[in-house]
């Protein structure tokens, strides 16, 4: 039995750590050569094995234009796997693709469209969406850089402890009922 799952499985219910794990095992994986040549990401390559997300470029998928950066894939290179994974993360956090659905392509016909905002949970990644979905493709962020921003991010989330409720001294967990708890007579 596969137990992996692609990012189609938790889009739109991931959790920041999440996220910028993938951000951080896509990133190193290209930029360690493991995959000698640029793909275009999308949600039906990107597997979740176990804690640890990667591209299996063996999956055949159908045409993903959602994930295409506005130049096309002809000169697909290191900005167009940055527009993608761009466009992944929106993804993977709202469970919408970009731009209705149209990705690249409908950026390049709006070169100004306003760039996507992330949910409240998720703020901290905007900037780096919105430094992969540049129209301009030499204006996006490099992938060393996208690399090294999400490490900090991740490690930033693994310092956050959640916060615990504190017990109020004389607390008890047992209620006690008294009979104008219930002020209803209940008839026969």
């Amino acid at each position: 039995m596969n137990n992996n799952f692609s990012v189609h499985s938790i889009a739109g219910f991931c959790n920041e750590k999440a996220i910028w794990k993938m951000i951080v095992d896509l990133t190193s994986d290209m930029l360690a050569e493991q995959l000698k040549t640029w793909i275009v990401i999308n949600p039906g390559i990107v597997l979740i094995d176990g804690e640890n997300f990667r591209i299996d470029s063996n999956i055949p998928v159908a045409d993903t234009v959602e994930f295409y950066p506005p130049e096309g894939i002809e000169k697909y290179g290191e900005e167009g796997f940055g527009w993608s994974l761009g466009a992944l993360v929106c993804y993977a956090s709202s469970g919408h693709y970009v731009f209705g659905g149209r990705g690249g392509s409908y950026q390049h016909d709006h070169p100004n469209v306003e760039l996507p905002t992330l949910r409240k949970e998720h703020t901290a990644l905007t900037a780096i969406v919105k430094g992969c979905l540049c129209y301009s493709s030499s204006q996006r962020m490099k992938l060393r850089e996208l690399h090294d921003l999400a490490i900090k991010g991740l490690a930033s989330c693994n310092q956050t402890n959640r916060v615990k409720r504190l017990k109020e001294p004389g607390e008890s967990r047992l209620l006690k009922y008294s009979d104008d708890v219930w002020p209803e007579i209940m008839d026969n």
